[in-house]
């Protein structure tokens, strides 16, 4: 394609159009500040027409629009035409009183609803800045997943860069979680921690406990390799659930090695 539009080859008369697919080369532009939240939730500043032919990779079966404003025209037409739902939650709780704030418990309720709810996947989840509505509202989907608030707020200032507001790491620090009435269809990535038997993670760490407990009452020079390797696979295990217990670290899918934490010859 390149070596015939260079030498002329192409008429007048004839257009890119005609070529063979193979020779085709479709430049795909994703929005500003895109990221994927977990499977089937994406994020991103508002969209426009030229990152549609991107966004028709993730085969869209929601877009939820933050801001309390409207799309382009293209897009919505776009949406439409794909039969992909539109939910501008932004002007739906826009209110014209001076004390109103684009960020608000109705909306991140009702945001965060829509996003658990995985009949709405895979979603967009969008504002016009990418930064304002979008990442509080992400980071208040990780305190529901039991983020550790040192992460919540690595996240946020990764996208949020310059942007980064106090007021929203308040925000989502703050922000009562109780709030959100859990959807029949939860995503498999998503784990109800009011649902988890706390008597059967106490009894595992009783057996872990006491496992560590015999392993430690052998003198170091006479612990076997695999006595060692016991000893750390222990450690690891209680280190897991000590953090579940208070609260995790990223999601459930960013898994750690039990492998390479066994095989480590620190025992740091």
């Amino acid at each position: 394609l390149q070596e015939g539009v260079r030498g002329g080859e192409l008429g007048e008369e004839e257009s890119r159009s005609d070529l063979p697919l193979s020779l085709m080369v479709v430049t795909l532009h994703p929005p500003p500040l895109f990221g994927i939240v977990e499977e089937g939730v994406y994020r991103s500043q508002a969209p426009v027409e030229e990152n549609l032919p991107f966004l028709a990779r993730l085969e869209l079966r929601t877009v939820l629009f933050l801001s309390p404003e409207v799309l382009l025209r293209g897009v919505v037409d776009w949406l439409q035409e794909g039969d992909i739902q539109l939910h501008n939650l932004g002007l739906q709780f826009w209110k014209p009183d001076p004390n109103w704030t684009p960020l608000c418990d109705d909306l991140v309720k009702a945001s965060l609803e829509m996003v658990l709810d995985v009949t709405n996947h895979p979603i967009l989840v969008c504002c016009a800045s990418g930064v304002y509505q979008t990442a509080p509202l992400v980071g208040c989907l990780r305190r529901v997943q039991n983020w550790s608030l040192t992460s919540v707020l690595d996240e946020y200032r990764a996208f949020a860069g310059g942007r980064a507001r106090l007021v929203h790491e308040q925000y989502a620090e703050l922000f009562d979680t109780d709030l959100v009435t859990l959807p029949r269809q939860a995503p498999a990535w998503f784990v109800d921690y009011n649902l988890v038997d706390p008597r059967r993670e106490e009894t595992q760490r009783r057996d872990l406990e006491a496992q560590l407990f015999s392993l430690e009452a052998v003198p170091e020079e006479e612990r076997t390799t695999e006595d060692i390797r016991e000893l750390r696979r222990c450690r690891f295990e209680l280190r897991l659930i000590e953090q579940s217990s208070s609260s995790m670290l990223v999601s459930p899918g960013v898994c750690f090695s039990k492998q390479s934490i066994c095989d480590d010859e620190d025992d740091d």
